[in-house]
C-alpha cells in the first residue's frame, strides 16, 4: 500500500466519497485544533493525509473554519501537494449543475478571516499570489477528470463570506467581475497553502445555479435545498471517479 505526500481538504458530501479512514491522528498547531483530526485515508491503494474542512460532523460554517490550523496540520504531517474539494455554484454559461471545474483563478469577497501566519510579532511574508492555483497541479486534475468522461472546465471562483447562499444582486455583481462559481471556503485556504510552500489547487463539483440564473421552475419542481442535495449525490460521484484515477497518478510522481 502506497504512501504519499498527497493531501487532501474535504467539503460537503466528505462521508459519502467513499474514502475509507484507515487512521485518525489528533493534531494540535499553534493556530489551535484543526477542523478534524489528521485523517489517513485509502483511494484505490495509495494512502493521503486528508482533513474534512467543515469537520467530520459538517459543523462548522464557512467563515467558523479554522484555516490556518487545517493547512498548518497536513503541512507538518508531511503533504506537500493538497487537492482541495470544493462545492460551488454555477454561474458562466460554461459550468451547469453536476459539472466539474478545475479553476484558475480566485476573487476575494470575504470579510474578517485569519488569513496569514504572519503579523502579531511573527515575520509578515507577501507570497506571489498571481497564479493561486499551482499551473502543474490543476493540469494533472484536469487530465484525471477528462480520463474519467468528464471535461472540467477552468474560470474564476468568487469566494463569499456565507453560510447563507447570496441574493441575485450579489451574484450579477460576481458575473460582472468575471466569476464563473462561487463558492465559501477557497479563501484563505490556498493562500495560507502558498505561505506553507504547499502546492495547492482545487478539483469542485457545481449543485446549483447561483442566484437568479437558474431556469424557470416548473410545477411541482422540488425546492434548491432538494436540488443541491440531488446533484450533490451525482457529483460527489464524480469526485470519487477522478480521484480514483488522480490519486495513484500522483503518487507514481
Amino acid at each position: 500500500m502506497t504512501r504519499s505526500d498527497i493531501g487532501l481538504i474535504v467539503g460537503s458530501g466528505f462521508n459519502r466519497l467513499g474514502l475509507t479512514v484507515v487512521a485518525r491522528s489528533p493534531a494540535k498547531t499553534p493556530y489551535g485544533a484543526p477542523s478534524s483530526p489528521v485523517l489517513t485515508v485509502e483511494v484505490a491503494g495509495v494512502r493521503a493525509r486528508c482533513i474534512a474542512r467543515h469537520g467530520e460532523t459538517h459543523a462548522f460554517a464557512p467563515h467558523e473554519i479554522n484555516y490556518r490550523a487545517n493547512v498548518w496540520a497536513l503541512a507538518e504531517s508531511g503533504v506537500t501537494r493538497c487537492i482541495a474539494l470544493n462545492t460551488v455554484g454555477a454561474i458562466g454559461p460554461e459550468l451547469a449543475p453536476g459539472g466539474l471545474a478545475v479553476p484558475q483563478q480566485l476573487i476575494d469577497y470575504t470579510t474578517g478571516r485569519a488569513g496569514t501566519y504572519g503579523g502579531d510579532g511573527k515575520p509578515v511574508v507577501h507570497i506571489d499570489f498571481t497564479d493561486p492555483f499551482d499551473p502543474e497541479l490543476r493540469a494533472r486534475i484536469a487530465i484525471a477528470a477528462e480520463a474519467a468522461g468528464y471535461d472540467p472546465v477552468g474560470g474564476v471562483y468568487g469566494v463569499t463570506q456565507g453560510p447563507r447562499l447570496e441574493t441575485a444582486a450579489e451574484i450579477a455583481r460576481l458575473a460582472r467581475d468575471g466569476c464563473t462559481m462561487v463558492g465559501m471556503t477557497a479563501l484563505p485556504e490556498a493562500a495560507l497553502a502558498r505561505e506553507r510552500g504547499m502546492r495547492y489547487a482545487m478539483l469542485a463539483v457545481a449543485v446549483n445555479y447561483a442566484a437568479g440564473l437558474a431556469p424557470p421552475l416548473e410545477a411541482g419542481s422540488p425546492p434548491i435545498t432538494a436540488q443541491i442535495e440531488e446533484n450533490l449525490a451525482v457529483g460527489i460521484q464524480r469526485l470519487g471517479a477522478v480521484l480514483a484515477r488522480l490519486i495513484p497518478d500522483l503518487a507514481r510522481s
